[in-house]
């Protein structure tokens, strides 16, 4: 039968006190709230509310009954998705994602020099990569993968420090992104301070250029971080609610402001490169980086049925999400199927999801696991759902 969970909450200081406690229909606190996990990773699995199991333990009680054998085929006996709510108050750090294999590897490094998964030097909490997207319930906004390095290198040639206007001729030359992210990234501390001093003050007088004025409102929030250096280099983007981007290992990016949900492969291995004062590994930053430009996936919603929408990702094996608009005209007043396995998470009105004779009622911003043992379920109410299943096997 379908179980309704609960789900823990992260907090984070780019986070907002109110956003999430208002979905959950709590009061606001003093303290930001940032993610919301719906999943069973075992950082922050939810839980079974009918019997306090954690879903990873609800999983590994009986895989095959949860996640079908196709399922525990192809990822192992494990939920390969994890569906998250961002609540973005303050910008995040400049972030990137493993693939698998340099997961796999950087786990066993930290592992063999003995790092513990609670440290704060710790950056691979897993052995998994983490393909992500977001898709805006608000204006959504987000630095994702570099701008076109023409473009970089006609802004910095128009400053006035000498290093700054340098950095642009780097830019014009092949390969030039690469070397240029290189030597910012390894500069000594003293040296980067004085860089990003320079850039800060030209940012502060560039009122004409969105790039400069993106800086400046950054270096306010982080000021000094030499991650301001790698902001100016990349792509703005701004997401309208319901539009959506997918974030491919590799590619840099910081969720600036907005509110969205965040489907992606089950993991929390997070490579900070910049806007933190948490670590950054600059080493295996770099081993990670791709450097094309453009590199963030505009995601198109394709409608499959009255009410209902996916968010399809061509290769993607571990998750597709589909919004389902349960009042939308055409929506039949007994629902629409999911498969099972599925998570659906709730943003707006009621629900509830049935499954054979049983039956479970949803409140908005809670969340149902449907197993797969159900085969399918049915969801019905008013509002908006999201809900994630397994991609398809063909994807590879």
């Amino acid at each position: 039968m379908a179980v309704l969970l609960d789900n823990p909450v992260r907090s984070y200081a780019w986070g907002s006190p109110t956003v999430i406690p208002e979905l959950l229909g709590r009061p606001a606190t003093a303290e930001p709230q940032a993610e919301l996990w719906a999943g069973a990773h075992p950082g922050s699995p939810s839980t079974v509310v009918a019997d306090g199991r954690t879903l990873d333990r609800y999983i590994a009680d009986d895989p095959e009954a949860a996640l079908g054998a196709s399922t525990v085929q192809r990822f192992g006996p494990q939920l390969p998705f994890l569906l998250k709510i961002l609540a973005v108050q303050r910008p995040l750090s400049v972030q990137v994602h493993p693939t698998v294999e340099q997961a796999r590897q950087g786990y066993a490094a930290e592992d063999g020099a003995g790092v513990s998964l609670d440290s704060p030097q710790r950056s691979y909490r897993d052995r998994n990569h983490k393909p992500e997207m977001v898709v805006a319930l608000t204006e959504f906004e987000a630095l994702i993968g570099f701008a076109d390095p023409l473009a970089g290198a006609e802004r910095l040639e128009g400053c006035a420090h000498a290093d700054l206007v340098g950095a642009g001729a780097v830019l014009r030359e092949p390969g030039g992104l690469e070397v240029l992210v290189r030597r910012w990234m390894t500069l000594p501390d003293g040296a980067a301070d004085d860089l990003v001093a320079a850039l800060t003050a030209e940012a502060a007088v560039r009122h004409d250029d969105g790039a400069f004025e993106l800086v400046a409102r950054l270096a306010r929030e982080y000021p000094g971080d030499r991650g301001l250096l790698l902001a100016l280099l990349m792509e703005h983007v701004r997401l309208r609610p319901g539009e959506a981007a997918f974030v491919p290992a590799g590619v840099p990016h910081a969720y600036l402001s907005g509110v969205g949900v965040e489907p992606q492969a089950s993991s929390d291995n997070t490579l900070r490169a910049g806007l933190t004062a948490k670590h950054v590994d600059v080493a295996e930053v770099l081993r990670l980086l791709r450097y094309e430009p453009h590199g963030g996936v505009r995601v198109q919603p394709q409608p499959l049925r009255p009410g209902e929408r996916a968010y399809p990702v061509p290769g993607l094996e571990e998750f597709l999400l589909t919004e389902v608009e349960l009042s939308a005209d055409g929506v039949a007043s007994d629902g629409v199927t999911v498969e099972a396995p599925a998570l659906v998470l709730l943003v707006e009105g009621e629900a509830s999801v049935r499954a054979g004779a049983d039956e479970v009622s949803v409140e908005r911003g809670r969340a149902v696991f449907v197993p797969a043992a159900d085969g399918s379920a049915r969801l019905r109410g008013t509002g908006v759902a999201f809900t994630l299943v397994p991609g398809s096997d063909t994807a590879r």
